[in-house]
């Protein structure tokens, strides 16, 4: 982090202050083209992948047992993560500024903390099923066709995962721009206008 002078945003190497052209203008043309071109090839591995897993899944009705309940569940939030939250955020890594209006700004946040909450809480469910499959070998065996306490693991987790983070980002998206600013950053900040990782 020490390539930036002190006055300079670490996190992103812009003056704090920087408006959008500013920030496009502190990235070389061939970089920004060459990150588009990244940004736009892991939107369509993460959507193309997990897609697949989902098709899968509907398709082949071998695989609907509890266990695989719960990577459906993971491909379900991290579809949502690679066409929603990656897309719509493309454009302000690029440019530095938030220009889709506040209503959409704390749509984002409460679904990129909602569904990357979920995608870990789901990794967790995940380990804990292999735990049981592993210590409890005979028992989690007879319980693989019952899928009722799989769905409601997977209920559980997007509740726990809204409940942990979604009135918070809706609540405190605080946006540091006046009511007719055009573009502004978009985050969860505190009472000095400082972003909130």
């Amino acid at each position: 982090m020490g390539a930036f002078p002190p006055e300079r945003n670490a996190s992103w190497g812009l003056p704090p202050d920087a408006d959008a052209a500013a920030a496009a203008a502190a990235l070389p043309g061939y970089v920004l083209v060459i990150l588009t071109v990244l940004m736009v090839t892991l939107v369509v591995v993460v959507v193309g992948g997990n897609a697949l897993v989902i098709l899968a899944f509907v398709v082949d009705k071998s695989l609907r047992n509890q266990s695989n309940y719960f990577f459906l569940n993971l491909a379900i939030s991290d579809f949502l993560v690679g066409a929603f939250c990656i897309p719509i955020y493309i454009p302000y890594i690029l440019t530095g500024r938030w220009m889709l209006g506040r209503g959409l700004c704390k749509l984002w946040l409460v679904m990129d903390y909602l569904l990357c909450t979920a995608s870990v809480f789901n990794i967790v469910l995940i380990s804990y099923d292999r735990f049981l499959s592993v210590t409890r070998a005979v028992r989690y065996r007879a319980q693989q066709g019952m899928t009722n306490q799989a769905v409601v693991k997977m209920v559980a987790v997007w509740v726990l995962a809204f409940l942990l983070y979604g009135p918070t980002s809706a609540l405190l998206a605080g946006l540091a721009c006046n009511r007719q600013a055009r573009s502004f950053p978009c985050g969860i900040f505190d009472s000095e206008k400082k972003k909130i990782p």
